[in-house]
Order: structure tokens, then sequence, then C-alpha cells
């Protein structure tokens, strides 16, 4: 029985081409983030006595205001007093 060599192609990233990937994963993510929220807020709309659906936004805006101070905008974070 022969032996397969395997080749493996290496290719060197740079931080140029890895800033692209994520910057195009975080406009995707925050594409389906839209949708998921107009969504929530369709569900909200035929349950409007609901309080959960105000605590789900609660949390939401609060990773949100994180996500904002990770990108040096602490406005959010101070606003609603959230330590960062």
């Amino acid at each position: 029985m022969g032996s397969m060599q395997r080749t493996t192609k290496t290719t060197k990233q740079t931080a140029a081409g890895c800033y692209a990937e994520r910057q195009a994963e975080a406009q995707d993510l925050l594409m389906r983030i839209a949708a998921r929220l107009a969504d929530h807020q369709r569900r909200q709309a035929a349950e409007p006595a609901d309080w959960g659906y105000a605590g789900d936004l609660g949390r939401v805006t609060e990773q949100l205001a994180y996500v904002l101070a990770d990108l040096g905008d602490r406005s959010a974070v101070d606003q609603k007093g959230l330590e960062y």
C-alpha cells in the first residue's frame, strides 16, 4: 500500500484582510439584528401588556451600549450608569 503525500496550502493573513472579513461579519450581524428587532416589535405589538418584551430590550440595549463603548463611544454606558 503506497503512501499518499499531503500538501498543505498556507496563506498568510494580513491585518487588513482580517479586518475586512470581520467588518463584513459585523455588517451582516447588524442587518440580522435589525431584522430580529423588527420581528420582536411585531410580536410585542400583538401582546402590548406583556412586560417580557420590554425586559428583552433592556438586556439588548445594555449589550449594545457595551458594543458602542468598545468602538470608542461611552455615551450610552454612561447614560445608563453601567460600569465599563
